[in-house]
């Protein structure tokens, strides 16, 4: 009897729609950059769901990958433009962008229908617009890249910090440490869940001048205390503030107001600052209670190499600077005189490897200070807890915008707007400060050109530069 011939089997569908999750995480982490990965999540529903619904891979991303540098913000030395972020060049064709743009901000001395203007700034603000309301006691510093604000009432100041779920499980929160001269501060805290404030008890902080720009770095919030050569710490899961010394070099001399402090990739505090012509870092180690040498770069090899200038050269006139240490990677700038020309160059130094890259090169255009432009994960690339599998298998998408409109400022914005109420319902001394704060927030008598519209005002355009930045290439 003749044998059947067995039918073959159908064939397994090779088309890439049809690989599992775990497999596109595998390619995706292979990609250059979050912006790429950005292009590619939105190829389709199934590779959004795949980026979107893994927090691990979110994690391992950011650890293979350099922080997404997207531009310089630099503070013009023109009081037509005290912001410019200029793209930065380098051969990575996902970020090359080929012009200047700037953020038009009004003109200093030229107040806006509602009485704001924005001040020369000064590198020491460390990226903050710093604005005041004519005829108003009081003053505000907001800083977009950060989404802080600073609040200045007389004798009392409000500082407003971003605290952002990374894995958009938790609610966003806006820690406000309120710092009234010589008397002991306060925290309170805002919840995106509650959309409402909660206001501690007083804390008794370390005496010296508290009341400078913090940085959030995992959960906590730092800021120098110049006048003690101490760094403050404010942990925003107790709310207690702690005190932590400045290393022994850094506590006479230049280095005393110089230094940046920043986080390594596995999130420990450093400090990094430029001490007789090396780039000199320092770790804290794991009990906070000593700073440990890390790693030492002699700046002389470092000019030659991209300047051509040696610092020997009397007529070559090279400066440096920290700008910035984020995740593990040193921003810094150099300024040097070639042939006559003035020239900046600003570079990053990754503390892991060693690995140096030139950011950008050209001639000097008078700039005060310049401050990293670092994309964050976009939030239309986390799945929330209340999101469910159907969002990604409807007909439609919840949120088609590669970069997300759900930008952090919401949160610190709304929470602006009730903090005065809330203070008047503490009681107490916090009732001058709420009139104080009504006061400056107080829009005209049209009900626009408030200080919260300002501040929408310099998101939107800055998230108009983010996305001209990430579309400019093919």
């Amino acid at each position: 009897m003749a044998s059947q011939l067995i039918p073959p089997s159908p064939p397994t569908p090779t088309a890439i729609t049809c690989l599992s999750d775990d497999i596109l995480r595998e390619i995706f982490l292979r990609l250059p950059s979050l912006p790429s990965l950005v292009r590619a999540a939105f190829v389709c529903r199934a590779f959004r769901r795949a980026v979107r619904s893994s927090p691990a891979f979110r994690r391992s991303f950011r650890a293979l990958h350099a922080p997404p540098l997207l531009a310089l913000f630099l503070e013009s030395n023109f009081e037509v433009a005290p912001a410019v972020p200029c793209p930065w060049r380098r051969c990575d064709p996902d970020l090359v962008a080929t012009d200047f743009f700037e953020i038009g901000l009004s003109r200093h001395g030229d107040a806006d229908a509602a009485g704001w203007e924005i001040e020369s700034l000064s590198p020491t603000y460390d990226g903050y617009f710093i604005l005041v309301k004519v005829g108003a006691e009081g003053s505000a510093a907001y800083n977009p890249l950060r989404q802080a604000l600073d609040l200045y009432l007389g004798y009392t100041d409000l500082h407003l910090y971003t605290l952002s779920s990374e894995d958009g499980q938790a609610p966003s929160r806006v820690v406000c440490v309120i710092h009234e001269r010589e008397q002991s501060d306060r925290v309170a805290v805002f919840s995106s869940d509650t959309m409402e404030w909660q206001i501690f008890p007083k804390n008794t902080l370390p005496p010296g001048d508290n009341a400078m720009t913090g940085r959030v770095m995992r959960g906590l919030i730092w800021w120098p205390n110049w006048m003690y050569n101490q760094i403050v710490v404010l942990d925003t899961t107790t709310f207690q503030f702690s005190l932590i010394d400045v290393p022994r070099h850094l506590m006479t001399g230049r280095g005393s107001s110089t230094y940046k402090l920043g986080e390594t990739k596995d999130g420990k505090l450093c400090v990094v600052d430029i001490e007789d012509d090396a780039l000199v870092s320092h770790l804290l180690t794991a009990g906070n209670d000593r700073w440990m040498l890390y790693k030492e770069f002699p700046l002389h090899p470092i000019v030659k190499s991209f300047t051509g200038c040696s610092m020997e050269e009397k007529d070559c006139h090279v400066r440096g600077e920290v700008v910035a240490v984020i995740d593990g990677f040193v921003y810094m700038s150099i300024f040097y005189c070639k042939n006559t020309q003035s020239c900046e160059l600003y570079l990053s130094l990754c503390l892991e490897t060693s690995e140096m890259s030139e950011l950008f090169n050209d001639a000097y255009r008078y700039n005060l200070g310049v401050h990293p432009y670092i994309m964050a994960w976009p939030p239309s690339l986390v799945q929330s807890k209340e999101e469910s599998e159907t969002e990604f298998t409807g007909e439609n998408i919840v949120d088609d915008d590669p970069m997300g409109t759900a930008e952090a400022s919401t949160v610190l914005v709304t929470a602006v707007q009730s903090l005065s109420q809330a203070l008047m319902d503490d009681g107490g001394s916090n009732k001058e400060i709420s009139a104080k704060l009504d006061a400056l927030l107080r829009p005209n008598k049209d009900g626009n050109g408030s200080l919260m519209s300002k501040i929408t005002n310099f998101d939107a355009q800055l998230i108009t530069a983010r996305d001209r930045i990430l579309r400019i290439s093919p």
